[in-house]
């Protein structure tokens, strides 16, 4: 209904313009200058299809533009709204299903603008005819190809699929599969070539087939990036390595703007024995989303430690729940607009059954806190978490530690930003560090505030708490939080990247 009236509302505005022109029935063969139709797609099966209604809106005449293979009554029709039918043959071809197809019906009017167009799709054998390919070959095809990759080598794991390269490393791919395979399977695999948010070839997979197991890997020559991390982009799948110091999925680069980020590191048990340590990293590369480089790990090399870290999160584990809800880089992109879908709304099937990024987060041993039971104003960002909303307050407590000696002085990091008002205004944030055991808080940290004037752009602020004289025991714990929480303003503020470390 809701469709209904912003068509209707649509085409009074367009009659009351061809008004104020003078436009009259003659003009154009009397052929409408507005036409609207109730849907934009259509779809049928193979064969024994049902038909489908559609309505068409407008102003004066209209006549239409139907694919060979789809039949529509009536072909024409006059001012108002006129019910459609639209029919299609079998999409048949020597007895068996044909390959799918896609078409264009048009209703059109006098001009360009009055033209409402539905695409209209038929189902079919996916796979009749399909060509194959290598998975270097796949990387050149357009989006929506359909493959088959014949022989591929895993080479490695990702959190939502895995890559794979030939046995000359002629060129990777990644497979978007909840498929199990292991490093060194050979799999044949079909699927639809698409692109990911990072502009790089993806498979989206239909099925895998593991051919053989327990082949040998060997990879490419790699490409040390190091030195151009802030500016490189090659737009492919490069085999890359890069050092710096491992900070929980993170690579930090000295002098680098930039920063490595892991993509696969839940497939690495062996990172957490590694943080703090400068490191050697080799994978292939995942594209940009600044700043950060993205890298599919295959081998780590450890070159010393750096520093001491306890604690580490940059929130990369919540990437699935960040693709399949678009949500956005408000920060970054200093974009009021981006996507920001509730945490606890935000799922993705998890062997079979949908988890939230909510209850992923606090599986992890952290804990949310917030003011309103029935307002759980947490927000998912890619890949970062956003608090509150305008009168709601929230905040986030670490999980237990218990790997801190006694006596030992910290310093407890992370980025955080406060929001900034359409208005220009700058949400008025105050944070604060509670250290509490049990029930009892021991002490607590004020963060600074930001300072800024209203209007200026979103950025990340680093802040740093010295903890000294607390011991964190398996029984503390540590919450970051706002203040005000009484207050009915929007207090809204975003957290990544938090780190506790030994200060020397």
């Amino acid at each position: 209904m809701k469709l209904v009236k912003q068509i209707t509302a649509a085409i009074l505005a367009a009659v009351a313009l061809c008004g104020f022109w003078s436009c009259d029935k003659e003009d154009g063969d009397g052929l409408s200058k507005a036409v609207l139709a109730s849907a934009t797609t259509l779809t049928f099966e193979a064969q024994d299809a049902s038909q489908k209604i559609i309505t068409v809106y407008s102003d004066a005449n209209w006549v239409s533009e139907v694919p060979e293979w789809v039949t529509i009554s009536p072909t024409q029709g006059s001012a108002g709204t006129t019910e459609v039918t639209v029919s299609v043959t079998d999409n048949m071809r020597g007895g068996a299903e044909d390959n799918p197809r896609k078409a264009t019906l048009v209703f059109k009017g006098s001009t360009l603008a009055s033209r409402a167009e539905v695409v209209i799709s038929q189902n079919g054998d996916k796979y009749r005819d399909v060509k194959e390919y290598t998975p270097g070959q796949v990387a050149e095809l357009a989006d929506e190809s359909v493959v088959s990759i014949p022989s591929a080598l895993v080479v490695a794991l990702g959190p939502d699929g895995f890559m794979v390269s030939d046995a000359a490393n002629s060129g990777s791919v990644y497979i978007m599969s909840t498929e199990t395979v292991a490093i060194g399977d050979k799999v044949s695999i079909l699927g639809t070539k698409g692109s990911d948010t990072q502009s790089l070839a993806i498979v989206e997979c239909d099925k895998v087939e593991v051919v053989s197991t327990g082949g040998t890997v060997t990879y490419p020559a790699a490409e040390d990036i190091t030195s151009q991390i802030d500016s490189y982009n090659p737009g492919s799948r490069k085999y890359v390595s890069v050092k710096g110091i491992l900070v929980g999925s993170n690579i930090t680069v000295e002098g680098a703007q930039y920063s490595v980020t892991i993509t696969n590191a839940s497939a690495h048990s062996t990172l957490s024995a590694l943080n703090g340590h400068y490191v050697t990293a080799e994978g292939y590369f995942g594209g940009v989303a600044a700043p950060v480089v993205r890298l599919t790990l295959t081998k780590i090399k450890d070159d010393g430690v750096a520093k001491v870290i306890y604690f580490s999160e940059d929130f990369e584990q919540l990437e699935p729940w960040s693709q399949a809800t678009k949500a956005g880089r408000t920060v970054e992109e200093d974009n009021l607009e981006a996507e920001a879908p509730a945490l606890y709304s935000a799922t993705v099937p998890i062997e079979g059954v949908a988890v939230s990024a909510f209850d992923a987060i606090e599986s992890l041993g952290y804990k949310f806190i917030y003011d309103k039971e029935d307002h759980k104003r947490i927000y998912l960002q890619q890949n970062y978490i956003k608090f509150g909303k305008t009168g709601n307050h929230a905040g986030i407590i670490l999980p237990a530690m218990d790997n801190i000696p006694a006596g030992t002085k910290l310093k407890l990091s992370f980025d955080w930003c406060p929001m900034r008002q359409g208005s220009g205004k700058i949400d008025p944030v105050n944070l604060i560090v509670i250290i509490s055991e049990g029930e009892n808080e021991v002490t607590r940290y004020e963060v600074p505030e930001c300072g800024w004037e209203n209007g200026h752009v979103l950025e990340w602020i680093r802040a740093e708490v010295e903890i000294i004289g607390v011991d964190i025991t398996p029984e503390t714990r540590i919450t970051i939080t706002q203040t005000q929480w009484e207050v009915s303003t929007a207090n809204r503020w975003f957290l990544d990247n938090i780190q506790l470390e030994k200060v020397f």
